[in-house]
């Protein structure tokens, strides 16, 4: 089952929004692969900036995490968004998805 757009978006901001509870702390390297995702579906273009310099850490792993989706459709980086957030989140991702 594909994620329409609309529901991406919601699911996007509540896992964005400090204040929803999450089912399980994340790890940066679920963080980064939530942003490596988003960016995925959300950015039109296959063509990203330059890989940011090496004093630019937090700018590396960002790049370095949205590279790591290369391959992936939009469609298919939305889903795998909404199963990672599903994961993360828990009840409100799933509260969305059911509407």
């Amino acid at each position: 089952m594909t994620v329409s757009a609309e529901k991406f978006g919601q699911i996007a901001k509540l896992v964005g929004d400090p204040s929803t509870p999450a089912a399980r702390p994340s790890t940066r390297s679920e963080r980064l692969q939530l942003y490596g995702l988003y960016k995925r579906a959300t950015v039109e273009s296959d063509h990203r900036p330059p890989r940011p310099g090496m004093f630019n850490i937090d700018g590396r792993m960002k790049w370095d995490a949205w590279a790591a989706e290369d391959g992936k459709s939009k469609e298919e980086a939305m889903q795998a968004y909404v199963d990672l957030a599903k994961e993360l989140v828990g009840k409100p991702v799933e509260d969305v998805l059911a509407e």
